[in-house]
């Protein structure tokens, strides 16, 4: 399914760089070049290695709430840089804050304490506010910018962003409304949750997010940071095997059948079936499972004939119908990008990726009758997508409209706490009333959340949580 990638912010400027790579690195054709990357400040551009000058968007530049770096005073709008001297630098965080320099602030943590801290911040300063009027400032420059998206290639657009940073927050509002009145194809979005060791204001920026982002895109995908951090680890140490899971997983949706020199395949997994799965919209979450595949000794002439890639057929053991429903069933099972209840999900789609001979049709059909017992629904589709000479045979599941998410029902309740803890001469809504994971039920996907009388509708939707006024 060929899609338009769009990073807002650090955590999706280097996600969506590290998004290109991995398709030319895989033979994968699903953006075709249909990239972008908007930022408030040029650090993450700067990283970058497989984004090109014209993919690459610096706004609010010219408004007086965004602080740039010294080596950014001079630099051209729209995002025109110097090729960094290491181009093999990594792409790094999944989530990094980006923002004004601030003066000390009290905030509360998780345990109830105070604390104090003071940082040396870029771009809106982690304020979504500001973010959101940045991009509403610079809305002529984001017009122009997305002009450069064909949307005759594409099949669906993918907002990528990080929900606890100012820029990705509050700009990635602002453009995904932009992105759904400009485009009739299906706009979805990949958030990332900051983990809980991260500082507060995020944690209540990212509550704010979920509150905004999930009714107004098509479709959610989310990351949690903190699912996938060690106990024992700093979350900084984390975000480059996060960054390559959630890339992994998403190019193992919308990138089966996109390869270059893919095999006929008997159950092809099209953009209709993708769209369908996510039709329902709300949350959705993405779960992977892998098994190694014996290759089978071979003569000399066939490994000469496999190397210059002429081999007719893949000389990998065939896998067992019990081995392919154990993969399935594996999947599902597996830590999802952000963990659920399996059973709350509305629709279900798996796809098996691997050798030709190695799909089991029994297998394939069972594990499928599998899905449908595990996760209570009958929406489940099913494809495969065969690759000659491949070593592993992978499963990959996408849960659609998944409602029991601890996790957004933690953020919530954080949320209120820091919210408490700052602005306590402010009524503050119970947490009792801030939905959690009902607030992306069915019947309420794809709905706007109420704003008060007079306000715009594009203003930024910060829910039933006070705005952190605090400096």
């Amino acid at each position: 399914m060929r899609i338009a990638c769009i990073g807002v912010g650090d955590c999706g400027t280097r996600l969506v760089d590290r998004l290109v790579r991995t398709e030319r690195d895989t033979d994968r054709s699903v953006t075709a070049g249909n990239v972008l990357a908007f930022n408030t400040e040029s650090q993450a551009f700067n990283q970058t290695i497989a984004l090109t000058n014209d993919q690459q968007v610096l706004i609010g530049d010219t408004h007086p709430a965004v602080t740039r770096r010294e080596s950014d005073d001079h630099r051209p709008h729209g995002g025109n840089k110097p090729r960094p001297a290491d181009e093999t630098a990594p792409a790094a965080d999944a989530i990094t804050t980006a923002a004004t320099s601030r003066e000390s602030r009290s905030t509360v943590n998780a345990d109830g304490n105070h604390l104090t801290a003071e940082a040396t911040e870029y771009g809106v300063g982690g304020d979504p506010e500001v973010g959101a009027e940045v991009a509403r400032a610079d809305g002529p420059e984001i017009r122009r910018a997305l002009d450069r998206i064909d949307e005759t290639e594409v099949a669906a657009i993918l907002l990528v962003t990080g929900l606890g940073g100012g820029t990705g927050c509050g700009v990635g509002s602002i453009l995904l409304e932009e992105l759904q009145s400009i485009y009739e194809t299906s706009v979805y979005a990949l958030g990332v949750l900051p983990a809980c060791g991260e500082p507060d204001r995020r944690i209540l920026t990212a509550a704010r997010g979920v509150r905004t982002v999930v009714p107004k895109a098509d479709a959610v995908f989310l990351v949690d940071n903190d699912a996938w951090c060690q106990d024992t680890d700093r979350v900084a140490d984390c975000y480059e095997s996060i960054n390559t899971m959630a890339v992994e997983r998403v190019l193992g949706i919308f990138g089966a059948g996109e390869r270059d020199r893919a095999s006929a395949s008997e159950v092809r997994v099209d953009a209709t079936d993708i769209k369908r799965t996510l039709e329902i919209g709300g949350v959705a979450t993405i779960g992977q499972a892998r098994v190694d595949i014996d290759m089978k000794p071979e003569g000399l002439l066939a490994r000469i004939l496999q190397l210059l890639g002429r081999s007719p057929e893949s000389n990998a053991t065939s896998v067992d119908a019990s081995t392919v429903k154990d993969l399935i069933s594996r999947s599902v099972r597996s830590k999802m990008t952000v963990p659920c209840d399996i059973s709350s999900a509305d629709r279900v789609l798996v796809i098996l990726t691997g050798p030709p001979n190695t799909i089991s049709r029994k297998g394939f059909e069972t594990g499928r009758y599998l899905l449908e017992e595990e996760t209570k629904t009958v929406e489940v589709l099913a494809g495969d997508e065969p690759i000659k000479n491949a070593t592993q045979l992978t499963a990959t599941v996408v849960l659609s409209n998944v409602t029991g998410v601890p996790r957004i029902d933690q953020l919530q309740r954080r949320a209120v706490a820091i919210q408490e803890a700052t602005d306590s001469d402010k009524t503050v809504e119970q947490p009792s009333e801030i939905k959690g994971p009902d607030m992306v039920s069915t019947d309420q996907q794809n709905t706007q959340s109420p704003v008060d009388e007079g306000v715009r509708t594009d203003e930024f939707d910060f829910g039933d949580i006070e705005s952190d006024t605090s400096s």
